[in-house]
């Protein structure tokens, strides 16, 4: 005969409370999202409310309409999208204002964000990743995948794998949205140092100063086309070994993203729209080969680690001019 005990757990979730209704998923057109803290928009996104929607609004609609442009057809007729590196889901609440949440998929390395994204907008699929690919998603499953102030912050290795991962879930003709740090601030890095140097620079210029140990060097390859980073850190899931400042030129994202099937379709500089570069690309025809992993690491700058006693400094920097996620 079976043994009728059960156990202390079996007893517990028997009588927890039952739900009067079963939840429904998110529709922002009937409901406003409840918003996290201020203090976590802050921390992910390094605005608030009024002016971190702003952004997200623009992104989205920008998105769209290059998206429609270059492909003929837009959010609204994705059935499935990425939101990588998604945070607290400011990004995702604008995508919801054109598609289903069954249709988007938010990840990230957080899973404090996720969970918080499952709260907030139930029904949207808010995935854990780890920092290094791959996923557990289908390849070619998805029509559109973004990524706001996400590659901005990853060293060249992570760089690139998520492009190999991109182009392994985007389908042929899809479109992926990312933004990244280029030439204007390798200028303000430079302009910080030149600053320190005078003994005129303010608390914001010394710490953008610290970026890299060799500003000059930095950006000679940067010029060569190759991706600077400086190791930086934003809390214990996002260490500094792949998380932190990364400027990435044109050339670099051609050849990563070029060899991965993508294919560039517009450039809109820094401070044109956002405060990083919009890259929009599409995503070729498969041809049968697998795509390509960048090999030329021998002739990029070596990853630099900020000291410790920066580390602090450049995480409150990264918030305050808006470039963490």
């Amino acid at each position: 005969m079976a043994d009728s005990a059960h156990s202390d757990r079996v007893l517990r979730f028997a009588s927890a409370p039952s739900l009067e209704a079963l939840p429904e998923a998110i529709d922002v057109d009937a409901g406003t999202p409840p918003n996290p803290p201020q203090e976590i928009q802050q921390k992910f996104v390094g605005l608030s409310y009024e002016a971190a929607y702003s952004e997200a609004e623009t992104f989205v609609k920008v998105v769209d309409e290059m998206a429609v442009k270059h492909t003929g057809s837009g959010v609204g007729d994705a059935t499935r999208i990425i939101d990588f590196g998604s945070g607290w889901g400011r990004i995702s609440r604008f995508l919801l204002g054109r598609s289903a949440p069954t249709h988007i998929h938010a990840l990230d390395v957080d899973p404090e964000m996720t969970t918080l994204v499952n709260v907030t907008l139930p029904g949207v699929n808010a995935m854990t990743v780890d920092p290094f690919p791959p996923t557990v998603l289908g390849r070619g499953a998805f029509d559109l995948a973004v990524a706001f102030s996400v590659f901005s912050h990853l060293s060249g290795p992570a760089h690139e794998a998520w492009a190999l991962e991109f182009a392994r879930l985007v389908r042929p003709g899809g479109v992926a949205a990312i933004t990244v740090l280029d030439g204007a601030f390798m200028g303000q890095v430079a302009g910080a140092r030149a600053a320190v140097e005078a003994g005129e620079a303010d608390e914001f210029a010394t710490s953008l100063a610290t970026t890299f140990e060799d500003v000059d060097a930095a950006r000679a390859g940067f010029e060569r086309g190759e991706i600077q980073y400086a190791g930086s850190g934003g809390g214990e899931v996002r260490t500094g070994d792949y998380y932190g400042w990364a400027a990435a030129p044109p050339a670099y994202v051609e050849r990563v993203w070029g060899g991965a099937g993508f294919r560039i379709v517009e450039w809109v500089p820094a401070n044109v729209l956002f405060p990083q570069a919009l890259v929009i690309l599409v995503r070729g025809e498969d041809s049968g080969a697998e795509p390509r992993p960048v090999t030329d690491h021998a002739a990029a700058a070596p990853v630099v680690s900020l000291p410790h006693r920066l580390r602090s400094r450049a995480g409150r920097l990264l918030r305050r001019v808006g470039l963490r996620k």
